[in-house]
């Protein structure tokens, strides 16, 4: 009798301790909507500091979305130890091909997950303040001016008459350059030249090609992309 006394004890404890929690619908919208509005800040801090040369609008928009889910896979393995676990092992046997080719994307889609959890597990006013306080430090570090990027000025012209003429233009433009590579052959001369902006200067950058010596330009980022000629 007293062994089965003590097996109903440890019986009942293990379902009180698989039993779920009750979840009000109320907690649950509020939750996902504080989610919601939160990560609109992460994805006005992306938009104002996206770092590729073109500006992802699909991975945007899943910075919001990825916020959202894992609050409500969140909400839901905390309800649930069951479920935690069969989340884990759900979870174990996903893969994603996705690559990011940005460690910046990668730190904004962390940043979104991050929202999620800890507004999943009830804590709002966490996911308040560490959000407010990330945008704030993304915003310092650009006007710091961390945030510069590199681009490639590929010149080419007819010959060396003029190279005084395109570099003080190319200073006009930039403020500051690094001549990588210069080349001169007959009748052709080529410079690679390292140029830092905010901005991608495409359009100011035709005014070298009114120089009657400039046959071509090209304009790369620093990864290589390709912006204009």
């Amino acid at each position: 009798m007293l062994l089965a006394s003590i097996l109903d004890i440890f019986n009942e404890d293990v379902v009180s301790l698989y039993s779920s929690q009750n979840v009000s619908l109320s907690a649950i919208v509020f939750n996902v909507l504080s989610v919601f509005l939160l990560s609109l800040i992460i994805l006005f801090t992306y938009k104002k500091s996206y770092q590729t040369t073109v500006y992802n609008r699909s991975f945007a928009i899943s910075l919001p979305i990825s916020a959202m889910v894992t609050s409500i896979i969140i909400i839901s393995v905390s309800s649930n130890i069951i479920l935690s676990l069969g989340m884990v092992g759900a979870l174990s046997i996903v893969r994603f091909r996705t690559a990011l080719k940005n460690p910046f994307d990668t730190v904004f889609m962390f940043w979104a997950v991050g929202l999620g959890i800890t507004s999943g597990a009830g804590l709002i006013l966490v996911g308040l303040i560490s959000t407010v306080m990330i945008s704030l430090a993304i915003f310092l570090l650009i006007a710091l001016e961390v945030f510069v990027s590199s681009y490639f000025l590929i010149i080419r012209a007819t010959g060396t008459e003029e190279e005084k003429e395109i570099l003080e233009k190319v200073t006009e433009i930039y403020g500051k350059y690094t001549l990588r590579n210069k080349t001169v052959k007959e009748n052709q001369l080529d410079l690679t030249i390292e140029v830092r902006s905010k901005t991608n200067k495409d359009i100011e950058i035709n005014a070298i090609k009114e120089i009657k010596s400039v046959k071509s330009i090209v304009l790369l980022s620093h990864q290589g992309d390709y912006i204009s000629e």
